[in-house]
């Protein structure tokens, strides 16, 4: 009887302790994914004010993307966002704001070229373009043909990094519980 007991408590035990963990790591991986959502949020609601208040400069951009730990990436990403927002007069204090937007893109595609590779390559084809003033036209069209195949196959790396993920767990919760079925099912003498 007290085999029996003991069985069960360890089976539930290891399991709780499946349980547990693959929530802990969840809820880890879920606040990480949130505190840099909100972050992005905090940023492009600042730059946001400082356009529709008429205080934000290009020169101001760099202090606030370091303030709030923004890549190059993703201040373009923010900047992009708020200018279809001012198109879309979806945002009543951008919606006369569009040209200021546009410079301060224009400005951040300057002080960053080709911010929307990784930093390697956007550091070779400026110095490509910077070589050969007659190579501009060819290199930011390499640029774009790049562009386009680096965001895709970013997001199905996303893809593929969340299906691993996923699979990795269910896989582990599974081994679990078929040892932990395992051993309620072996009788203890």
């Amino acid at each position: 009887m007290l085999d029996t007991i003991a069985s069960i408590f360890t089976s539930n035990t290891a399991t709780f302790l499946g349980a547990l963990f693959g929530t802990v790591f969840g809820i880890a991986l879920i606040l990480k994914d949130s505190a840099e959502t909100n972050w992005r949020k905090r940023f492009r609601e600042q730059v946001k004010k400082g356009i529709a208040n008429g205080a934000l400069t290009p020169s101001d951009m760099p202090h606030l993307y370091e303030r709030w730990s923004q890549d190059r990436q993703s201040v373009l990403f923010s900047l992009r966002i708020m200018l279809s927002e001012a198109i879309a007069s979806e945002d009543e204090h951008l919606h006369q704001k569009a040209n200021e937007i546009r410079e301060l893109i224009s400005k951040h595609e300057e002080r960053e070229p080709f911010s929307e590779l990784p930093e390697n390559i956007s550091i070779q084809l400026n110095s490509l373009k910077e070589g050969n003033a007659n190579m501009e036209k060819p290199i930011v069209q390499l640029a774009s043909s790049l562009t386009d195949l680096y965001s895709s196959n970013k997001t199905e790396i996303t893809k593929q990094k969340k299906l691993a993920f996923w699979g990795f767990l269910v896989g582990i919760l599974g081994v679990l519980i078929s040892i932990s079925s395992l051993l309620i099912a072996i009788p203890k003498n």
